[in-house]
């Protein structure tokens, strides 16, 4: 083989082509596990194939009398799936010349980039033999089962219903239901909701069974069971940014991954007893505000923007007049006085109940309701006091757990305990931001070698340029840092052109690069990471939650590396507040239930409540429950009340403040806006430290990575820039430390498209205050080269420095100081030597 400059080799290749069956096949199966290269029908070769036999299910064509086996016998099978398949005899090998060991199966075919007629031909039959071949793939069906039962019915089915779908799945039959072809979803939906397990009314007494309703269906249950109308001249009832206020909108995903992860493990009882709960992922307490806001002002003003609507218009905002919203709750009971208020209570909320919770509101809730129902009916002096009792009623109904479960309640008959009021203990404030780049950012074109001593190699010509090639950026555009850079491999080195303000805080000595770092399980070489490392590699979801957890063994599993440490602390005595931003994230859960506050502020819940005591109903109607109650109504209740608690702690404590700096209209800016504005409360909310997540998606650069990064790295200067400022000017700036990282850095080299793909090492930004800047701490790549002993294929780097090596120092910058705290909060650190690790003291500034 010949080594090649820009990486690999170029090799010699022979070509072998032998037949695989020298006699009939045994059966099918054997058919189609052994023979992959696909054939045409024989009868378009009038005479061609003239002599058939056929046994087991297999008939082959052969090409002369003889009944002789060769490469040009053709194979046809029917397969489990009803298909018609045809395949030669035929197996070809490509085999490297000279080094047979390495072969791979079936050559190539090469598509001209001239994009002719017979290449647009092929390239269409590929795509749909792959889809093909994905349909109707042995895991298909399964997966399909799972998805659809946890969206259906439970989100924790037992094996045998899945099978029983996949079955249904697989055979397009159940129960006569079904057109008997593979992937009827007829048949499979039948079967999702007949099984026994989604009807069985022992089952829906099982605390286990059933499911947390998703935000978006609680909305639709509520207009289509209260007979949603669209008022006069209306052409269409349009909701108002549901993706960002509930969490879901309908063809609005944030991600390729949907709203919600199948395999989310809430805390609270659910997680205790190791049950998923995707729609658990999306419960905070912005979106549980925003969403009983919305539900509520439907109610009282029809749809509109009054009091938190989820409509496009505003209103005069006057209870139960709809004359000038877009829609309205068309549902009423008069009550003309001829029956006892008992029997006319007892009749609209067993009505409710009904259309609303499918018959499950336990008596104690019903009893709650009736009682609300009567006082507002006898306490109403209008002409509509029959309306005003039924939005009254109507309210509390979807604030209940059995309107947004599918859970049986049992309730002890006590309140929740409300969480005492926070003290402080003293200690000196900090803050830790992680700021998370969603997405996989390419790191090698935010932190570029510039400028190699004499006796260095010239990493920006020789390597970094050669290897990028076309998504290189120009050595004359990089952005200076300050050097020389001491023990990297290069003195000099420049940022992109775009992160000016990175620049000028590195040079001012307040920010600071850790270089080549990622998730590692313990140190290892290019031969041997694929058995030493645990994390599942290259995958967005899978390297985000590493990134968040810092625990690849799942010593403390369900936990994150923040929350652990506000862990630590607490245990010290601190109060630590814990704050997500718009997101519910893994890198906060830890003993306490971590708060996610929306980046546009808070809003007061039920500011304008139809009912005075409204808010203490609705504590009687989440009380405490029994064990044996349904874990995802407790799980509801418990987040129910603690989220309107938070909110109006939180209410209190911002209401007034603002930031004197301009942040960027961008979902970073208004993120880290909202984190300067909790951070500037922390005197009022008696904090001794806080910790918060924000992410900011886009950095998935399959394509056109150049033109995407210059809008990205931009959005990120001028919204590190604003928070540096707003820092300073609040006089928090030593106190608060911003940590950036993603979920893996990208290839090296380009992918065809002006893009780069899925690696593992990057670089990463630390800055603050109390940050000894001026530094690329961690070892930045000798050789960045195919071949070179980091590049593990394609320009993916092994990391150098493992995730902990950053979280530990900023643990100790923080305040623990406790070696089993340590390992508590990385419980990973025991793998590596302390070589890789920093001492905290030569990157932060650490009070004693």
């Amino acid at each position: 083989c010949q080594s090649l400059v820009t990486g690999g080799c170029l090799c010699d290749t022979a070509f072998s082509s032998n037949r695989v069956f020298k006699k009939m096949p045994s059966s099918v199966e054997e058919v189609l596990s052994k023979l992959t290269i696909g054939a045409y029908d024989t009868s378009a070769f009038e005479g061609a194939y003239p002599v058939t036999n056929t046994i087991n299910g297999v008939t082959a064509y052969f090409t002369t009398s003889m009944n002789t086996f060769d490469t040009e016998t053709v194979f046809e099978v029917t397969d489990d799936h009803g298909r018609l398949r045809r395949f030669l005899n035929r197996k070809d090998r490509v085999v490297i010349a000279g080094a047979s060991e390495y072969s791979f199966r079936n050559a190539p075919s090469f598509m001209s980039v001239l994009n002719t007629e017979a290449d647009a031909r092929d390239a269409y039959y590929e795509t749909e033999a792959a889809l093909d071949h994905y349909f109707h793939h042995q895991n298909t069906a399964p997966f399909m089962a799972y998805r659809l039962i946890q969206k259906f019915t439970t989100s924790n089915p037992k094996p045998r219903y899945v099978k029983a779908v996949a079955t249904a799945f697989r055979e397009g039959s159940y129960q006569g239901i079904g057109s008997g072809e593979y992937g009827d979803l007829g048949a499979t939906i039948a079967a999702v909701l007949l099984d026994p397990e989604a009807r069985s009314v022992n089952l829906e007494a099982d605390p286990f069974n059933g499911n947390l309703r998703e935000p978006i269906l609680r909305l639709m249950a509520l207009m289509r069971g209260m007979e949603l109308q669209r008022s006069e001249g209306q052409a269409v009832v349009k909701l108002n940014d549901l993706d960002t206020r509930i969490g879901q909108m309908a063809h609005s995903f944030p991600t390729v991954f949907g709203f919600i992860l199948p395999e989310y493990m809430p805390d609270g009882r659910p997680g205790d007893a190791s049950l998923v709960g995707p729609e658990t992922m999306i419960m905070d307490m912005p979106k549980v505000v925003s969403l009983l806001n919305g539900m509520f002002s439907l109610v009282k003003y029809g749809l509109c923007r009054c009091r938190g609507g989820l409509g496009s218009d505003w209103t005069n905002c006057n209870e139960g007049d709809y004359s000038r919203a877009a829609a309205y709750l068309s549902y009423s009971r008069p009550y003309d006085g001829k029956k006892s208020l008992e029997d006319q209570a007892d009749e609209v909320v067993s009505e409710l109940s009904t259309i609303l919770t499918s018959g499950r509101l336990g008596s104690e809730n019903k009893r709650i309701i009736k009682d609300a129902y009567i006082e507002k009916l006898n306490n109403t002096e209008t002409t509509d006091a029959a309306g005003a009792a039924m939005r009254v009623a109507q309210q509390l109904m979807l604030t209940t757990p059995e309107f947004a479960t599918t859970n049986i309640v049992k309730k002890t008959g006590s309140l929740r305990k409300k969480p005492d009021p926070p003290q402080a203990s003293g200690a000196s404030y900090r803050a830790i931001v992680y700021v998370l780049f969603g997405g996989g950012c390419d790191s090698y074109n935010m932190l570029v070698p510039h400028t190699c001593g004499a006796n260095q190699t010239d990493m920006y010509t020789d390597e970094y340029a050669v290897v990028r090639d076309v998504i290189a950026l120009a050595k004359e555009d990089l952005l200076m840092l300050n050097g020389p850079i001491e023990n990297q491999v290069c003195e000099t080195f420049g940022v992109h052109p775009e992160l000016g303000s990175v620049q000028e805080l590195f040079n001012q000595g307040d920010l600071l690069f850790f270089a080549n770092t990622g998730v590692l399980t313990k140190p290892t070489d290019k031969e041997n990471y694929w058995r030493d490392t645990v994390a599942q590699l290259f995958a967005h979801n899978f390297m985000q939650r590493a990134a968040q957890r810092i625990d690849p063994l799942k010593a403390e599993d369900g936990t994150g590396v923040l929350g652990r440490m506000r862990d630590a602390l607490a245990r010290k005595g601190l109060n630590v507040g814990a704050f997500s931003i718009d997101i519910n994230a893994i890198s906060l859960v830890g003993e306490a239930t971590p708060l996610t506050i929306s980046k546009k502020g808070i809003i007061q819940f039920n500011d304008a409540a139809t009912s005075k005591g409204m808010d203490s109903t609705i504590s009687l109607l989440n009380g405490e429950t029994k064990v044996d109650s349904g874990v995802f109504a407790e799980f509801y209740s418990d987040v129910v009340m603690k989220s309107l608690s938070q909110n109006q702690q939180l209410y209190e404590a911002l209401r007034g403040l603002d930031t004197t700096t301009k942040f960027p209209n961008s979902h970073l800016g208004k993120q880290l806006g909202m984190v300067a504005k909790v951070i500037k409360s922390r005197n009022k909310r008696k904090a001794d430290a806080d910790l918060f997540f924000v992410s900011t998606g886009g950095w998935d650069s399959h394509s056109q990575m150049l033109n995407n990064h210059k809008n990205l790295f931009a959005n990120v200067d001028a919204s590190f820039k604003a928070f540096a400022s707003e820092m300073k000017k609040i006089k928090a700036w030593d106190s608060v430390t911003l940590i950036q990282t993603s979920d893996f850095a990208r290839t090296l080299t380009p992918n065809g498209n002006g893009g780069s793909d899925h690696a593992w090492g990057g670089h990463y930004i630390m800055m603050g205050g109390s940050v000894k800047g001026r530094q690329i701490v961690g070892s930045y790549p000798a050789s960045i080269k195919e071949g070179s002993p980091l590049n593990i294929g394609r320009g993916r780097i092994l990391p150098t420095t493992p995730w902990e090596a950053m979280f530990l120092t900023l643990a100790e910058w923080v305040g623990v100081v406790d070696e089993a705290e340590f390992d508590y909060i990385c419980p990973n650190r025991g793998n590596f030597p302390d070589s890789s690790f920093f001492v905290a003291a030569d990157l932060l500034e650490i009070s004693t």
